[in-house]
């Protein structure tokens, strides 16, 4: 645990199975109760740590009042039933993440739903049951975590949330999730970014059944908003605390911008599916060049989704065309500049 500024605790939480290797969690202390900000998984490893590394300063687990998670993925959202168990802590979470909870509840529907979109874009079934047997295997987590708690209370942005001398402003950044919120100080200039904004890597962006229409454009859109503010320092959902978020910004920008000139260079001679591309586009995990083909299950399943999620954005552009094909997959084609 390492107090990054008066009275705000970095939390490590151990992230089984992850390269990432762990996931941060932010404690503010006020006179009035705690606040933390993501939660961890409710495992014995990553809850028991939590507990452990908050009484190092004083803190009990029953002083949290409330808890805001900046989206529903489990390394973020999962351990906030047992929270509300052991304290009187409160749960908030933007009422877009609060819509998903019915879905992970009903996880066979989800995966179902899933499959037939890997298939629409171009994944053979037998492919896609062997990526869901292999992160079943390699990543239970993120197929059999317990249906997420309700929240009390539902966010939309504006919101102000206080502890103590503290009051931060609850920021609406679509993208990586449809109800990412990050958390915004202004008086102190710090910025809880989640999984919005991090240091050395561009978040995942995903289209897929449940994101909205245009998740990157949403992405994008946000990263300027959050680009115009005055922040001294990050708080990000991985790694390390950084300074130099305008900059950091423009690098995630530059990246993506990259990436859509790479997809459309394999769009030059024909039409392919978002599967196709996604084989041929080359991938960076843990600061390695990687081949789709040789990333474990979970990073393949996302990258993928990534990939359609650049489709669409260059589609919404005018830059590339769907095409409907026979067997009823969707590809995408360059779209030429003297086309209607």
């Amino acid at each position: 645990m390492n107090e990054i500024v008066l009275n705000i605790y970095q939390l490590k939480l151990p992230l089984p199975n992850d390269p990432l290797g762990h996931v941060n969690a932010y404690l503010i202390r006020g006179e009035d109760g705690c606040l933390l900000v993501d939660t961890g998984y409710r495992n014995e490893e990553s809850f028991g740590s939590l507990r452990k590394q908050i009484a190092e300063f004083g803190i009990a687990t029953e002083d949290i009042s409330q808890v805001v998670s900046t989206h529903i993925h489990p390394d973020h959202y999962d351990a906030a039933g047992r929270l509300r168990e052991l304290s009187d802590a409160t749960i908030a979470l933007h009422y877009l993440e609060r819509d998903l909870i019915s879905i992970y509840s009903n996880f066979g529907e989800f995966i179902k739903e899933e499959l037939e979109w890997m298939r629409l874009n171009g994944m053979p079934t037998d492919k896609f049951l062997q990526l869901l047997s292999e992160v079943r295997s390699t990543r239970p987590e993120w197929i059999e975590f317990p249906a997420p708690v309700l929240p009390d209370s539902t966010l939309n942005g504006g919101e102000t949330i206080s502890v103590g001398s503290f009051d931060f402003e609850g920021l609406w950044a679509p993208g990586h999730s449809p109800g990412h919120i990050c958390l915004y100080e202004p008086t102190r200039e710090i910025l809880v970014s989640g999984d919005h904004i991090l240091p050395d890597i561009t978040t995942d962006v995903c289209l897929e059944p449940i994101s909205r229409p245009n998740p990157l454009a949403d992405y994008l859109n946000s990263l300027k908003q959050i680009r115009r503010l005055k922040v001294n320092l990050v708080l990000p959902g991985h790694r390390q605390p950084f300074i130099g978020l305008r900059q950091r910004i423009d690098d995630i920008m530059r990246n993506i911008r990259q990436r859509s000139c790479e997809i459309l260079s394999t769009l030059q001679n024909q039409a392919k599916t978002g599967y196709q591309i996604s084989n041929e586009l080359a991938w960076v995990r843990n600061g390695k060049q990687v081949r789709y083909q040789d990333m474990n299950a979970l990073d393949r399943w996302i990258s993928m989704l990534n990939t359609l999620a650049h489709l669409e954005s260059m589609r919404a552009k005018r830059k590339v065309e769907k095409v409907v094909n026979k067997n009823n997959t969707i590809s995408y084609k360059y779209k030429l500049r003297d086309e209607n």
